[in-house]
């Protein structure tokens, strides 16, 4: 079981901390449920019944671990899926198992697609921005809370390493 003030990683939402560990009633009385806030948005709110938890949250990475993350960016060869529906997809399982290198090889197959594009005079699809943005959203989150830094801050120390 999960404790109050620990981080997870909680699907789509990505890094959220346990705000409290409190019964609710959604028509079960005594369920438990994780009261969850997601780093970013501190406005929300979400509720994990502490029975399915486990299934649906996961530790974040340690600081270790995301400093060999963060190290290994450089090297990522770009993955490029072309049908749709099949990229939809692969980012969806990358990040709700936690699976950090396919994040990092579409993040960067998205990337150099982008910049193709915009050298076309093209704009980004709407889907393929739309699982940029996410899968970026949750990995730098997740890098964020692991070495105790802000997100926005982590994105430009990582662009800085990469160009230069």
């Amino acid at each position: 079981m999960y404790k109050i003030n620990e981080y997870v990683i909680y699907g789509m939402q990505g890094a959220c901390r346990i705000q409290d560990i409190t019964e609710v009633d959604f028509g079960e009385k005594g369920k438990l449920y994780y009261k969850l806030v997601p780093e970013n948005d501190k406005g929300s709110e979400i509720y994990v019944s502490v029975e399915n938890g486990e299934k649906k949250m996961r530790k974040p990475l340690s600081k270790d671990e995301a400093v060999q993350m963060i190290s290994e960016i450089p090297k990522v060869k770009g993955r490029w899926i072309s049908d749709d529906r099949e990229r939809e997809r692969t980012y969806k399982e990358a990040i709700f198992n936690g699976n950090y290198g396919e994040m990092m090889e579409l993040l960067a197959g998205l990337f150099e697609k982008r910049k193709a594009r915009i050298k076309q005079g093209k704009r980004q699809t709407e889907l393929d921005d739309r699982i940029f943005r996410n899968t970026k959203r949750v990995f730098l989150g997740e890098l964020a809370i692991a070495l105790d830094t802000d997100a926005e801050q982590l994105e430009k120390e990582i662009g800085r390493a990469v160009a230069g």
